[in-house]
């Protein structure tokens, strides 16, 4: 019934992307890593392993002189519960801060995809639909993110990587990256 639930969801969410999509220009164009300057980053974390591997790859690009803005999609189970202490970081996100259409509730989420970055990259390598929304819906010059047929309005570059980790996705996104040219 879940499965069933989240496959309507989908199908009308694609719709309603579409539609918002077909009266929206936003220039694209090839940027070079070396000369993008300001990067937003999305992630997806399915475990603490993974928020600590983002932040990790955060941190890196910092490290080059990027400005880094990010939201992370947190799908851990209990994750509220157990950091009610103390407080969640306000870049994390949640399933419930997007409507049935996945739409984002929140305007912390609209500010970031409305925001000119030089280039998007999408850390969902499980491809989330909400994140694939996101990115769709995004300002950038460059969108950068894991292949899924699904995810072809979401992305600009995509990356065919067969792997279900985070750090394996980041290997083969840094390998493109330094390949890419104008």
């Amino acid at each position: 019934m879940k499965k069933l639930y989240r496959q309507i969801s989908h199908f009308f969410a694609r719709r309603t992307l579409k539609r918002n999509l077909l009266n929206r220009l936003v220039p694209r164009q090839t940027v070079m890593f070396s000369d993008a300057h300001t990067i937003g980053v999305l992630f997806v974390a399915h475990a603490q392993s993974d928020i600590d591997t983002a932040h990790q790859y955060i941190q890196d690009l910092e490290k080059k002189g990027k400005q880094v803005s990010y939201i992370g999609l947190i799908d851990i189970k209990d994750y509220k519960k157990t950091h009610k202490d103390t407080s969640i970081n306000p870049n994390y996100i949640f399933t419930n801060d997007f409507d049935f259409f996945h739409r984002p509730k929140l305007t912390a989420i609209k500010s970031f995809y409305k925001q000119n970055f030089d280039m998007l990259i999408s850390l969902n390598y499980s491809n989330q639909f909400s994140l694939n929304y996101i990115s769709s819906l995004s300002r950038a010059k460059l969108r950068i993110g894991k292949f899924n047929t699904n995810a072809i309005a979401a992305f600009d570059f995509m990356i065919d990587d067969k792997g279900d980790q985070m750090q394996t996705f980041i290997d083969q996104l840094n390998h493109y990256l330094q390949q890419l040219k104008k």
